[in-house]
């Protein structure tokens, strides 16, 4: 049963993807830390921040926005990708497995999206239980 957006499966990719993204940012050029790197970094954590609010939101189809929202994001952040290595501050030959988590990843949020808009009459998300954060392990 999923309580909260951290039992989805697509938000577990998102973030997987924000790992591999912030790793990739780090092989840009210094003088790109608040340019190319920046806009990078921000449009891969706006995939899964919106899959956690739209998840919260009181229906269906206000999820199916946030949903949306994030395949936009998600679109940037390969757009960043491309154009960084257009302009040779990354290799496209090191980022193929990026590549391949944006497609897995946008297929998930479409199939998401397609099933959140399928029933609008579906009742709403219920409210989730607050968490006690957990440092990981090193």
């Amino acid at each position: 049963m999923i309580n909260s957006y951290r039992d989805l499966q697509v938000w577990q990719r998102a973030i997987a993807l924000t790992k591999l993204v912030y790793a990739a940012s780090e092989h840009l050029p210094g003088s790109e830390r608040y340019g190319m790197s920046q806009q990078l970094r921000r449009a891969v954590i706006s995939v899964a921040l919106n899959i956690a609010e739209g998840k919260q939101r009181s229906t269906r189809k206000d999820f199916a926005r946030f949903i949306e929202i994030s395949i936009g994001s998600l679109n940037e952040v390969e757009a960043v990708l491309l154009i960084c290595i257009e302009l040779q501050m990354l290799d496209g030959y090191h980022l193929q497995k990026h590549f391949h988590e944006i497609a897995t990843l946008r297929r998930m949020l479409w199939g998401l999206r397609k099933k959140l808009r399928s029933d609008p009459a579906a009742t709403p998300n219920p409210p989730e239980e607050p968490i006690e954060y957990q440092m990981p392990e090193t």
